[in-house]
């Protein structure tokens, strides 16, 4: 009789198993399984991905789950939806460790218990207490609908399985072949134990290991089990395969409207109002617009969703949550933008409603609304609170083993040198897996083959890379559903968030399930903070939703290239696309946005000449020049395909979509059918068949290529209105980029000096929490300063808010005494410059802190007993000594992370500029090869394979900081410069190989 396997843990009971669920699909075709069973650990997670394994190798799928009772193992398979259902609950209580065994037999109907006895009572009590299992196995058993034993594969313990052999004789309890399997081969035993150590946290020596855990090929299975234990296996799965897992569970939330009328109703009366508030007294195109997308809303059943989306959206507003202009297709609703949902009018915008809700094409909306990002989960908070806890739920991610992490995980787990782990870590291409870095990642690939040491250690990556290592959750989506769903769903209650369900995002729609996308956008956080500076500072009220996206000032700075900060703008790529098409208008935004990806961006230079006028544009039919004009010919969003094919075969926007979405896949068997339509379109339209060909052609070429626009236009909405703020507000936004960790961005520290602002030190009577605008400078927090204690900062401000300005350095120590000041962390704000504005030589204020502290000491003594001190404690004056700027900078630079107050260039600034030598922190954008100047911070000199001397250098200027490699040649020339501290000119070019580092050709010392 042949054997299935029904026990196995997939890598979805995380850290339990080295399978793969890819995997066990792959060896249940290889063994030639008749069933697909999958058995996790406390949870049913894999339940979807088996079901569409087994799809593909046409055999039934078997759902079965383990929990752990009082430490006995056991395996539920489901028989029926009601087991399903039940598992459910069990799954729910099991993850809140709250189960117990009579809720369990409480809840057994439509399930099949079959208990481990490897891993219960059992196994314990048969060698010494064999008397004691039947009382309590019959205790253990009795209530379940259905329980059998497994008996499992020990080679190694054939007593015991005899034992369960001779047992199942005389009581009646089935027995079923059950081994458990938890890897591939025998010698796979080394994955488990990898993978148990990371979740344990625990370190390995062994690199090999056998087991008996494996996937037992047919033929030992059949050998080692009884006929009648494999028979009852495959009865076990018989049973089990008349359930239908994929199924509509999930239901639309009916959204309980105040005036308690249909839905459908109240949709059109509040859609109306809103769109005469936006457009009073609008028009007719706009009123039939309207009508006819609440028609297509109404017949497909989705007004509930509409009143569910608008209801969280303007919640956000009126408690003062930003919300985005949209994002996604859902700004091409008219319904939306009525709603308030979405900012961008469809109408004006050019925006089609069936490139996001087709009535040819029958799928769940999808509009996406982002927030500002540390206040989305009071969206979410809201909707728990205002549908119930168990209606709402956050949606479970897999975190797998990526490449990085497999080396890393391997790193730890064998006490590897962290060194060398970081070495290998960083060559890898995380994108692929390891096994294509090797063949395709030359950097990866001569660390790998230097030393046999790395190969080990990529060997033992390479057995846990893809295992899932954790779960997470999505970062954006929401579950909403019309009844309580632990009755439908595996979820989990966990503390302070709430549900989550266990089904990845991509399987809820399959069974029904309402998804809300609710994203936290950093941007939008920092227009609040933006507008609460400017508040601040001018005393003006702007409202996010005020702003302008159209202003002259704002599209100038944008083609400027001063896009540091600016949404979707900010990167060297950006840049260079920016200055190629030099955008003079909003639209020109909304096309760059959609050009910058790979394959449109080919057609900037295009676009650009066409702009300029320096290329022609021709339209292969006359009806395609209001289409294509507003983009100079080319095709840029998807929408124009859906009015080309509209306009030229006389499709319905609906099937114009649909058309675009086929034809951009590229499928070969239905390509032919869909010229063929379309040229009889064409044809049916009054055009020839050599046009017709000829733009088929077009959109076959662009289709791939084309954008959403409604995505586009929020996106440049969002961006323009940030360079809004920043063309005019640029001290308020520079001071909230920075508070964000701009300080970390050179390019954007450049940017600020080359816009005329200065940067000002610290100061004791001056600085914050955040970053603050003075005039044209901009004054550093205490929080820049690395190290300092945070509640000495809230001590400093404390202080000074209750007792007014420090006067002078000895009393700021006296008064913060007491409040955690030490030496360090007053010598910490020394070497920022925090007291420049008391005393502005630091080197006496370094050599004055023991003093200080000392006076601080006792002064705080006497303030305790004051009767000991009828007289004032005279302050200590400072200790005289000379300035030390060049040390006083070093000291910046290492406290503040940048030289603020100054620079050693200074001195060489007009040799600088007359040699035409880059700052290092114009270098990335910088030309592939130039000359550049910097500070020596250090030098590593190596001995090369050839046995000749290289170096690897590291320079510095006022804001940033880059490394060089000096190979034997250049060396040579450059070592009498390769010295701490030489002011240097370097010319370099760009090492291809390691972006973000730098070949030296030669060092000099700055005349």
């Amino acid at each position: 009789m042949p054997y299935l396997p029904l026990h196995i843990y997939s890598g979805n009971s995380f850290l339990r198993s080295a399978l793969p669920i890819r995997r066990i699909g792959g060896l249940a075709q290889k063994h030639k399984a008749v069933y697909l069973s999958i058995c996790d650990y406390g949870t049913c997670s894999g339940f979807p991905e088996i079901q569409r394994m087994a799809k593909i190798l046409n055999v039934p799928p078997v759902f079965g789950m383990d929990v752990e009772i009082d430490g006995n193992l056991l395996s539920l398979f489901v028989k029926s939806e009601e087991g399903y259902r039940n598992l459910l609950l069990v799954d729910r209580l099991f993850s809140e460790k709250n189960l117990t065994l009579a809720f369990l037999k409480e809840h057994s109907a439509g399930l099949e218990a079959v208990l481990s006895p490897q891993r219960s009572f059992v196994h314990s009590l048969y060698r010494t207490q064999a008397k004691e299992i039947p009382s309590m196995l019959s205790s253990f058993s009795r209530g379940f609908r259905s329980f059998r034993l497994g008996i499992p594969y020990l080679p190694e313990e054939r007593s015991f399985v005899s034992f369960l052999r001779d047992f199942a004789l005389h009581y009646p309890y089935p027995t079923l072949a059950f081994p458990h399997i938890l890897y591939e081969k025998k010698e796979d035993a080394i994955v488990l134990k990898i993978v148990e150590a990371i979740a344990a946290r625990k370190t390995l020596e062994e690199k090999e290991a056998s087991g008996d855990q494996f996937y037992l090929p047919q033929q030992e299975g059949e050998a080692y089990f009884t006929e009648e234990e494999n028979k009852a296996s495959f009865a076990l799965a018989e049973s089990c395969s008349h359930f239908e897992f994929l199924q509509k569970r999930g239901g639309l939330l009916v959204f309980p409207n105040p005036l308690g009328i249909r839905s459908e109703d109240y949709l059109r009366k509040i859609a109306f109002e809103g769109l005469s508030k936006k457009k009073p007294g609008f028009d007719d195109e706009y009123r039939e617009r309207l009508e006819y997308e609440l028609s297509i809303i109404n017949k497909m059943g989705y007004a509930d969703y509409f009143l569910l989306v608008q209801d969280y959206v303007n919640y956000a507003r009126n408690v003062g949550i930003l919300v985005g202009p949209g994002r996604g297709s859902g700004a091409g609703s008219l319904v939306s933008y009525a709603l308030d949902i979405v900012t961008p009018d469809p109408i004006e915008n050019g925006l089609l409603f069936e490139r996001f809700l087709n009535p040819e094409r029958q799928s769940m909306p999808d509009i996406d609304v982002d927030f500002a990002d540390i206040r989305r989960d009071e969206v979410v908070a809201y909707l728990q609170k205002k549908y119930g806890k168990n209606r709402v739920s956050h949606i479970l991610t897999e975190q797998t083993m990526m490449a990085k992490a497999s080396i890393r995980d391997v790193g730890r787990v064998y006490s590897y040198e962290p060194r060398q782990i970081d070495l290998l870590a960083k060559s890898v291409d995380n994108f692929l897996t390891l096994r294509q870095n090797y063949k395709m990642n030359p950097r990866f690939r001569k660390v790998v083959d230097s030393d046999r040491y790395y190969l080990q250690i990529v060997s033992l990556a390479a057995k846990i890379e893809g295992l899932p290592r954790q779960s997470g959750l999505h970062a954006a989506g929401v579950i909403l559903n019309d009844k309580p769903l632990e009755e439908c769903l595996p979820i989990s209650d966990q503390e302070g968030i709430g549900y989550v369900s266990q089904f990845e995002m991509t399987y809820l729609e399959e069974q029904g399930f309402l998804k809300m996308d609710l994203l936290g956008l950093r941007n939008l956080t920092i227009v609040q903070r933006c507008l609460e500076k400017i508040k601040m500072a001018h005393g003006v009220d702007l409202y996010y939703r005020d702003i302008p996206y159209r202003d002259k000032d704002a599209i100038a700075l944008i083609a400027s290239t001063k896009t540091m900060g600016l949404f979707q703008l900010e990167s060297p790529g950006m840049n260079r696309a920016i200055r190629e098409l030099h955008p003079e208008s909003f639209d020109d935004v909304v096309a760059l946005l959609a050009l910058f990806r790979p394959g449109p961006m080919e057609n900037i230079p295009s676009y650009a000449r066409r702009k300029a006028g320096k290329e022609k544009v021709q339209y292969l039919d006359p009806c395609l020049e209001k289409i294509l004009a507003p983009t100079y010919g080319i095709i840029v969003y998807q929408e124009q395909i859906m009015q080309m094919v509209q306009a030229l075969a006389g499709f319905s926007f609906g099937q114009a979509d649909s058309f675009r979405r086929a034809i951009s896949k590229k499928d070969a068997a239905k390509l032919a059918a869909l010229k063929s339509d379309f040229i009889r379109g064409c044809l049916q339209q009054g055009r020839s068949r050599g046009i017709a060909e000829k733009v088929f052609d077009l959109i076959y070429r662009f289709a791939d290529y084309g954008f959403n626009k409604s995505h586009s236009v929020c996106y440049a909405m969002l961006a323009c209105q940030m360079a809004y703020l920043k063309a005019h507000y640029p001290e308020e936004f520079y001071c909230t980029i920075l508070d964000d960790g701009g300080m970390g961005q050179p390019a954007l520290v450049s940017e600020i000096k080359a816009s005329g602002l200065r940067f000002l030190v610290p100061d004791v009577n001056g600085s914050g929490l955040g970053f603050s605008s003075q005039g044209k400078d901009i004054r550093l927090p205490f929080t820049a300063i690395a190290g300092l204690q945070r509640n000495l900062v809230y001590a400093i401000l404390d202080e000074r808010s209750k007792n007014g300005a420090f006067e002078d350095y000895f009393s700021f120590v006296e008064r913060l005494y007491k409040k955690g000041l030490n030496e360090a962390s007053l010598l910490k704000l020394i070497d920022a410059g925090c007291f420049d504005s008391l005393c502005p030589n630091r080197a006496s204020l370094r050599l004055s802190s023991k003093p200080a502290l000392k006076f601080a000491e006792v002064a705080s003594s006497f303030l305790d007993r004051p009767s000991l001190l009828p007289f004032s404690l005279e302050k200590p004056s400072l200790i005289q000594i000379e300035p030390q700027r060049m040390y006083d900078l070093l000291c910046e630079r290492d406290c503040l992370g940048m030289m603020v107050s100054g620079s050693p260039l200074e001195s060489k600034e007009d040799e600088i500029k007359k040699l035409g030598l880059l700052s290092l922190s114009a270098l990335p954008e910088g030309p592939n090869e130039g000359r550049c100047a910097g500070i020596v911070s250090s030098v590593k000199a190596i001995l090369a394979k050839s046995g000749k001397r290289m170096a690897f250098l590291k320079a510095y200027d006022e804001e940033a900081e880059a490394e060089f490699t000096l190979f034997s040649e250049a060396y040579d020339l450059s070592y009498p410069a390769l010295k701490e501290g030489n002011l240097v000119s370097i010319a370099y070019q760009k090492d291809r190989r390691n972006p973000g580092k730098y070949l030296a050709a030669k060092v000099e010392v700055l005349p």
